[in-house]
C-alpha cells in the first residue's frame, strides 16, 4: 500500500512505500528501491501482484 494510505502513487518525486524523496520519478525510484531493503520488497510485492496483468514480461 502506498505511504498516502491508497494504493494509488500520487506524487512521483516521493516514493510510495517509504515517503522519502526521490531524486527523480524514473532513475532516482529505481536507484532507492535499490538502496532501500523495505522499499525493494514493497517493490517486489508489487509487481509479483501485477504481473499477470501485463502481457510478457515487464522489464523495469
Amino acid at each position: 500500500m502506498a505511504v498516502n494510505g491508497t494504493r494509488e502513487w500520487t506524487d512521483p518525486v516521493t516514493c510510495p512505500f517509504c515517503g522519502d524523496h526521490l531524486s527523480s520519478p524514473g532513475v532516482g525510484f529505481v536507484d532507492h528501491v535499490n538502496e532501500s531493503g523495505a522499499c525493494k520488497q514493497e517493490f517486489d510485492h508489487w509487481r509479483e501482484n501485477i504481473a499477470g496483468d501485463l502481457a510478457g514480461e515487464w522489464s523495469g
